[in-house]
This record gives structure tokens, sequence and C-alpha cells, in this order.
């Protein structure tokens, strides 16, 4: 976040137009006074110096001169271009160049390292040669004589002075305003113009736009030759242009132009009248920036212009066009943080394919500071003839800076490797009505898409108990308004708690395909997990579009504050509607008991699940926990039907948690939703990390009756009744019993893989002595209406006794947990003579 001063005058806004390209050649010539007419002022350049004759036909004529000012010296370059009109060619070796000043100082000269090369120049042709030289920091260019020599060595010093040019102050070296001025960079002739100049003023500096035409007038591609732009103000101090990413790496094809868009920040006490632009470059020898160019500047415009919302401002790119503006934007208010979410569109108008730079923006508060925004939303974005698209700009405000008023700056791009610190604004955006974001359960938002408008609703909020922690899951419910299907963006999700971002937050999608059909509606959780210790009093939810591997934009925000809703409670013998679209499903307790142990205790129940769908369902992975009266949470293991369920079909759902034994099951809750794991609603038989859409069913635990007699001992959905139970004693250590039994099953429920069993056990009345058999049914015990099965007991007591009595009790056996469903008593019958 950077303060600038805030200034009395509005920030001007820059507007560059296109410039038409061509050469125009300067004036060497007066318009003649009339009677009538004013003279016009009379311009003398360096066409109008003599040229320097250095043979009879042959001439040099002074066509350039530029100073770069440095700190301690200034970098001079001048160009003599040299015709041979001879009919022989022209050794150039034998000429050479100086320059002195008007008081005598001589300056040491060298040839650009382009024009060492240039021996000999042939008849009837002419060329240029560039010599550099340094001179003194206040030097210049009328303070100068530049000379012509030609090595005579006849001479004492060898040395014979062809001619001099001496460039009076009134001339003008630099190419006047409106005029093309044409060079050769790296062998290829160009023609440079600059077009139109545009200010504006923010803090301390003037930002400066030039646009600046290239022409290739040559016959092969003009490839970016990485040379310099600079403005050099009158007092001669250099202030460097940066190019933006479409006026870089560029290629101009022969006899084709290109504008390229330059940026100078200058500091507001230097006068730009009378400054100039010019064009450096390095030369490749001595590693030295040389001037090789100097142009005037034409006179500068401003336009302050502050767009209103919801009105579009056209952009040219190239030779497409873009419309953009701000259409809506939300604050959401945190205790040191405002979240400022900006939504912006762009709109391609023409007929052709637009790359869109990647502009950066931020935000300018009425208090002077500017906040830079982060997106990839521009990243290598491309819109296709009239396509739409929409951006979400999202900002951080400290609480200490103004929200009031605040301004979106469109800035054109830095230039690749730029190391300057100002941004150029293509557009500035006043922002409409800010809506605040607080307490939204229940509010809708319209999301306004490339395909359509979206209401965005947070339906619901709820805190759930977990193994090592609470979730907090929001579901949001996205309906598409709209009379056509809408493919939805790629989604991620973040949540704060009192502005604290959490970590691994997860957005569940309850359907596999992006589609949204007009009039349909989707529902997507986002999850993440607390301490179940944390006390918070303001969640903060985002939904954010991806865009790349790692880049994101903030799509949609919800705030809450307060204590969350509670769960929705559901009563004894009441059932819970899950209404997740296309697995819509009604969940009820049918039982709830405890299996008592030696060191815990298994708490157990039973759900019925019925399908409401039209349709054949894969039911998701229910998970869950239980919750005791004093607050003790205990994650429950669940099991469930792992095949398809028909409409209407119904179906036992299995729950149980190990618990301490003085745990009170009084009051009990079984909190249970839908299961998550890896962003979407957890398969059957796969591991839950969470779970949404969840309920607390008041638990009604009470023990199954004990029967005094063996019928109708029921474990869901069997029920199974024992007759005549026979134990024959053989005076052996070896009993034989036997029992005849009735099956049955429930066709009403449809279950998963049945871990119970019937346990049997027989207890000698005289010794105490209990001998167990277990029994799984469908496998051990037949459905049957007369099945009849045996089992062999060995013991030492049995050895000798021919008579007595027993006890056959009958229990569910569960997960190596036991409780008891009916008992009764019988006599042993003997096989031994007395």
């Amino acid at each position: 976040m950077k303060k600038l001063p805030v200034t009395a005058a509005a920030l001007g806004l820059l507007l560059l137009s296109s410039n038409a390209t061509g050469a125009m050649a300067a004036s060497t010539s007066t318009t003649k006074a009339t009677t009538t007419k004013q003279t016009p002022a009379t311009v003398h350049t360096l066409a109008n110096l003599n040229p320097i004759k250095i043979t009879t036909k042959s001439t040099v004529r002074l066509t350039d001169v530029n100073i770069l000012t440095l700190d301690e010296e200034s970098i001079l370059t001048y160009t003599l271009t040299i015709t041979n009109k001879d009919g022989k060619t022209l050794d150039l070796l034998d000429y050479w160049s100086k320059v002195k000043t008007t008081s005598g100082t001589t300056y040491s000269t060298f040839l650009m390292t382009k024009d060492k090369e240039k021996k000999k120049l042939s008849a009837g042709s002419s060329t240029t040669l560039t010599y550099v030289a340094k001179v003194g920091s206040t030097t210049k260019i009328s303070d100068l004589v530049f000379q012509v020599i030609k090595w005579d060595f006849s001479q004492t010093n060898y040395e014979s002075l062809k001619g001099q040019f001496k460039v009076p102050a009134a001339y003008l070296t630099s190419t006047p305003t409106g005029q093309s001025k044409t060079l050769k960079v790296f062998d290829t002739p160009i023609k440079v113009k600059i077009g139109q100049v545009a200010q504006y003023t923010l803090g301390d500096y003037n930002y400066l736009n030039v646009g600046v035409n290239v022409q290739n007038i040559g016959y092969k591609v003009f490839e970016d030759p990485k040379v310099k732009f600079v403005i050099k103000a009158s007092n001669g101090a250099s202030y460097p242009l940066s190019a933006d990413t479409t006026s870089s790496d560029y290629k101009i094809q022969p006899q084709a132009n290109k504008t390229l868009n330059l940026m100078a920040e200058i500091p507001k006490s230097i006068k730009i009248a009378g400054a100039e632009l010019q064009i450096v470059q390095e030369d490749e020898t001595t590693k030295l920036t040389l001037p090789i160019a100097t142009l005037q500047l034409p006179a500068v415009s401003t336009k302050n212009a502050a767009v209103q919302a919801n009105i579009e401002k056209y952009i040219s790119l190239g030779s497409g066009k873009i419309a953009v503006s701000v259409n809506s934007s939300t604050l959401l208010q945190s205790f040191d943080e405002h979240d400022l979410t900006i939504r912006f569109k762009l709109r391609n108008t023409t007929g052709t394919t637009v790359t869109v730079p990647k502009y950066q923006f931020e935000v300018q508060t009425s208090d002077g500071y500017r906040l830079p925004i982060t997106t990839q939303a521009l990243d290598s974005l491309v819109l296709q003839p009239l396509e739409e698209k929409y951006l979400n700009l999202h900002v951080t405000i400290p609480s200490g800076v103004s929200i009031s008023n605040p301004q979106l700056f469109m800035n054109l791009p830095a230039a690749e490797n730029a190391t300057d610190t100002f941004s150029y604004p293509v557009g500035i955006f006043v922002l409409p009505q800010m809506q605040a974001l607080q307490n939204m359960i229940g509010q809708k938002q319209f999301v306004q898409t490339s395909n359509g408008i979206l209401g965005v609703t947070l339906s619901s909020i709820q805190r759930l108990p977990w193994s090592d922690g609470d979730l907090v899951s929001a579901k949001i419910t996205i309906d598409n308004t709209g009379y056509k299907t809408v493919l939805l963006p790629e989604l991620t999700a973040q949540i704060k708690v009192d502005a604290a971002k959490l970590s691994a937050t997860q957005l569940i999608s309850t359907q596999t395909v992006g589609l949204l059909g007009a009039g349909m509606s989707t529902d997507v959780y986002i999850v993440s997990k607390v301490p179940s210790y944390l006390d918070f009093s303001q969640l903060q939810i985002s939904l954010l579009e991806k865009l790349g591997e790692s880049a994101t934009s903030q799509w949609i925000q919800f705030s809450s504050t307060g204590s969350l809703p509670d769960l929705p409670e559901i009563k004894s013998g009441h059932s819970y509607k899950i209404e997740t679209s296309g697995r819509e499903q009604e969940l009820r307790v049918l039982r709830s008991f405890v299996y008592g142990g030696t060191s815990y205790d298994l708490i157990y129940t039973e759900l019925e699940s019925k399908n409401l769908e039209d349709h054949q369902l894969d039911l998701s992975q229910l998970a869950g926990s239980y919750e005791s009266a004093n607050g003790q949470v205990y994650k429950a293991t669940v099991s469930q039907i792992d095949t398809s369920v028909g409409p209407e079909e119904k179906s036992i759902v299995s729950l149980w948690a190990k618990i301490p034994k003085t745990t009170p099951t009084s009051d009990m809750k079984l909190i249970v939703g839908e299961g998550i794991t890896d962003g979407k609603l957890t398969p059957v038989k796969e591991q839950p990390t969470g779970y949404v859409n969840a309920a607390s069913f008041a638990l009604a635990v009470s023990q199954p009756t004990v029967s005094n007699t063996l019928t109708a001992l029921n474990i869901p959905p069997y029920n199974l009744t024992v007759k005549s139970v026979g134990a024959n004693l053989t005076g052996s250590s070896s009993v034989n019993v036997q029992f005849d039994y009735n099956l049955t099953r429930s066709l009403d429920y449809a279950i998963g893989e049945f871990e119970h069993k019937y346990l049997f056990e027989i207890v000698d009345t005289s010794t105490g002595r209990t001998f167990e058999q277990e029994y799984s049914p469908e496998k051990d015990l037949k459905l049957t209406s007369g099945g009849t099965v045996s089992f062999s007991i060995n013991d030492s007591t049995f050895e000798g006794k021919s008579s007595g009595s027993f006890y056959l009790n009958v229990y569910d056996l569960f997960q190596g947990q036991k409780v008891k469903l009916g008992s009764q008593g019988y006599y042993y019958s003997s096989s031994i003579d007395e």
C-alpha cells in the first residue's frame, strides 16, 4: 500500500489515440510575406547548413546531432552524410572528423561500432558515419565546431582541414513536431514519429504517456531492437520511458507500422514544456549508451475523466477494441480490515479476436492510499468476437483507511523486467454504492457471467463435531435464473473466522458435471476445520474462480456474525429429509440401544433410509457422531447398503460408537449427515473425511425387552423362533444339543453387509458353566419355517452325569458385544441305562 498526498486537482486521465504514419520533410525555405498575410516563423534545421566539399564533386553534410546529458559528462553523437559524386570509389579511411568547442577544447572522437567497417564508398552512392565523443556535462550543441579533415602527410600534423560545421543557437537540431525522423537501427531503415502526448498528475509526479509510431521502410522484418526511449527535459535531465507489454518484443513487417505506448514518471517541479524525446542505444563494443535520435514533443494534452458505474469505456487494442465497465461492488467489513470486491466487465466490440493486455488494477482511496489488486484473470486472456468476460477484483482495505468514495484505476501493464515504480491508467472508474455483506444466511446475490445470470444463496452454516475438532460447513445454493443451460466456472473456496484464514478448506460439489440447466439449482459446500474449543464471532465465506493451477479470482463472498444457527433437531419418531439434488432421501431412527461390555459400552442405532427419487439411487456414505447431554462427542462408525436402491425403497443404516461405561445415554443425540471425501460426496464403503448437510436426531435409548421364551427374537430384518430344544447326556464329556427353528426376514428393508449374529449360550444350572455357539442369519441359519440345527459341547463336567437342567440364552452379538434377546429353561435328556 502506497500513500500519496491528496492534491487539490483531480487526477487526469490520459487518452491516447492512434496516429497516422508518414514522413514530413523539414522545410528548408521560407514562405514569402505578402501584404495581407503574416510571414510564418522560419525554422532552421541542420539541412540549412552548407555542405563541405571533400573533392571537387563529393560532399559531406552534418545531418544529425544528439547530446545525452549524464551526471559528470555528456555523450555526443553526430552523423556525417557523405555523398560520392566522383566517377571513382572514395576511400573513407582518408577522412576523419573532430569536434571542438568554440573556446578551443578538443574532444576525442570515435566511430560507432556499426560504422567501423565502412572503408570504401562506391561512385554515385552515399553513406553515413556516426561519431561519438564525451563532452562536458553543460556543453551545448551551439558551443561546438564539427570539423572534417583529410589525412595529409605533407602537413606537419598530417591533417588537412576540409571544412567545419558550426550550428547556430537558433537552429533546431531535433526533429520538429509533427515530422518523422528517418534513421537506421541495426541496418534497417525506419521512420519514427511522435503521436499525441498526454499527461496526468498524481501526488508529487507528472506521468507522461507518449505514443511513438515506428514505420519499417526497409525490405525485411524489423524486430524490437531493445533501444531505449527517454524524455529529455529542458534542463537536460533524462527520464526513462517504459514500454507497455504490447510495445515489447514486437515485429514490424516491411512497409508496416506500429505505435509504441511509452510512459515516464517526472517530478512536478520539472517543466515539461520544451522537452524532447531521445532514442538511445547501447554500442556493441564500448557498451556506452548513445543517443541516436532526438525528437521534439508536441503539446501535452490532459483530460480528467472518471467513468461512472455501468458506463462503458472503449479501449483500442491493435485492430480491435474492447469496452470495459464496473458493474457492482460489495464490502465485507471485519475487525481490522475490509474486503472490497469489484465486478468488472470486458467486452470485445469487434469482429476480430482480441488479446487483452495484463492490465494492473488498483483502488485509490479518498484519503490518498493506493491499494494494488492482485489478479491472474488476465493471464493469456483472449476474447473472441463479441465475447464478454467478467472479472472479480478483490482488495483488502486496512481498517484505518477510508472506505468512502474509492476509485478503481486500470493501469497499463509494466514492461517485462521494468524497474519503474509507477503505473499509467487507461481508465479510472467510480465505484457504485457498495453493498455491505453481513448476516447473509438466506440472502441471494446475483452473479453476471458471460453465459447468463446466476443466483447464489448462502443457504445454511453448520458447526459439526468430528474426531479431531469441529467442522464448519457452509451450504451455498446456485440457481440458473436464465433461459439456457450455463456452464459453471471451476471453483474453489476459502473460509475466514474473525479475519483468520483457515487452511485445508474443501469445496464439495454435489454433482459431477458443471452444467446447470435453465431454472435448475445445485448445492456446493465449503468445509473447513476449527479446534473444538475455538469461539469466534464472524465467519467470512468466499467462492473463488480458478484461473489456472494455482491462480484464483474472487467470485462471491458471504458473511455471518454472531452465533451460528443450531442444527436441525429431529424429535424422536420424526424424519429428516436430505434434499441434495438428484439424491433426495429421508432418514428416521428405528431403534437405539447399548451393547454392554466389560471395559466399555457400544451405543448402537439403526436408521431407516428411504429413497425419495423417482429413479434408482446410489446412496452417499453417511457419517456422523454421537453427542451426550454433557457435550462429549464420539465419532460413529457407519454400515449401510452398497447397492442401488429403487424409488421408495427403504434400507437400514447401522451406526455405532464405543463409549465409556460411565457415559450417560439419556438425552443422547445422533448427528448425521452426508459424508465428504476429496471434493465430493463420499461413495458407499469409502472413508469420509467429514460430513455436511447434517441434522441432530434425539435418541430414545432403550434396551430390548428380554423375552422369557425363545419366540420372535428380532434382529432387524430377521426374526427367529427357537422350538423343541434338546440336549442329550451320554455319560461322556460330550453333549449333543439340537433345536428346531423358524427364521424369517422382513422384505421392507434392504440391508448391506450384516454384521450381527445370533449367539446361543447354554448355562448349566448345577455348575454355572456356560457354552456358546454363534449363528449367522442366512448362512448358518436358513430362511425356513422348520429348520433343525445341532451342535456339540464337550466338558468334563458332563462325565457320568445323567440328569439336570440348563438355560438357553439367545443374544444379539455385534462387534464382540452382546445384548440378550430371550431366555428359556430346559431339562437334559439322557441315553444312560439306569
